[in-house]
């Protein structure tokens, strides 16, 4: 009976035994299973998070280089404060090229005058005052200037509209002085000439061609009084503070339907979408104006002066 009791303990145990192994591979198959479901979430997640990883890097780059653009920015503000970098150093003005037109030249002699015995021509006078406003204007950074001719010898006026915009002028400015006959009026002072339309051409280099004209007319007139010479008594000009603008007497009109200029050089110069202006600077006729402004080189010198003075500030 003994016998028999302890073979069913055994028997009983061993197939407990064979089941625990059972169980276990069970758990061990769904164990694995489990592992492996979660382990491929685990790959999906593991690529967004990489993902957001490198987005969070890339943002992290950016502000870093952001950050480092602003504190070089600051060095460099701070640097300048204390006076370790010259600001103008890194700050150079866009070239602007200027189109200075001696008036007449050649045959063309302009306005003549007998003083002292000597005949004093106009040509001569606007070929010293142009010379010298050219070496003025281009001691000024970023300026490069061109003169329609350079010697003594005639142009069209067209043709020195032609030569100016064929070279990338961005204005342009003829130099000239004045003449009345003394049985009409005893004329003196100084007078700028300047586009009576307000045309703007698409192919203008600047905004507005009106505005640059008479931003520059009454920076001349200006500095020209400073100087001591008056604006005009003549063609109205005291009462439009020295700037003259006259219209086409042929009924003549630009593209806009407004009225053309008078002036051949205005009207070309519009045209092209040039800021174009005539400076006469004083009367030949009167005595007065020759003496104090054009009687000598440094006189004509000091006229260049102030134009070249006058330009600079209208256009910077």
């Amino acid at each position: 009976m003994k016998k028999k009791l302890f073979f069913c303990m055994v028997m009983v145990t061993i197939c407990m035994c064979a089941c625990g192994k059972k169980n276990a591979a069970t758990d061990m198959e769904s164990s694995h299973d489990e592992t492996h479901l979660y382990e491929s979430q685990t790959d999906i997640s593991t690529v967004e998070e990489t993902t957001q990883e490198e987005t969070a890097l890339e943002e992290v780059a950016e502000e870093t280089e952001c950050t480092e653009e602003e504190t070089t920015l600051e060095n460099a503000v701070e640097a300048v404060a204390e006076g370790n970098i010259d600001a103008t150093e890194e700050v150079k003005p866009k070239q602007v090229v200027i189109c200075i037109d001696p008036g007449h030249g050649g045959d063309s002699e302009g306005t003549k005058q007998e003083y002292d015995g000597i005949l004093v021509m106009e040509k001569n006078l606007n070929y010293r005052i142009a010379t010298s406003l050219k070496w003025y204007l281009e001691q000024n950074e970023g300026v490069k200037v061109i003169l329609t001719r350079n010697g003594d010898y005639d142009l069209s006026l067209s043709n020195r509209i032609k030569y100016a915009v064929d070279n990338n002028a961005d204005y342009f400015v003829s130099v000239h002085v004045n003449s009345r006959s003394t049985d009409e009026v005893d004329s003196h002072g100084c007078m700028v000439l300047m586009s009576c339309s307000r045309y703007q051409p698409s192919n203008a280099k600047v905004a507005s061609v009106y505005d640059s004209e008479m931003r520059m007319a009454k920076s001349i007139i200006s500095k020209l009084n400073v100087l001591g010479l008056p604006i005009a008594n003549d063609w109205n000009t005291e009462n439009t503070g020295g700037i003259l603008q006259r219209v086409t007497t042929v009924g003549e009109t630009y593209p806009d339907g407004s009225l053309a200029d008078y002036y051949t050089l205005l009207y070309c110069g519009t045209k092209a979408g040039l800021p174009s202006i005539i400076v006469e600077h004083a009367f030949l006729s009167n005595k007065g104006d020759y003496r104090n402004f054009l009687s000598t080189n440094e006189k004509l010198d000091a006229l260049a002066k102030a134009d070249a003075e006058a330009i600079i500030e209208s256009i910077r």
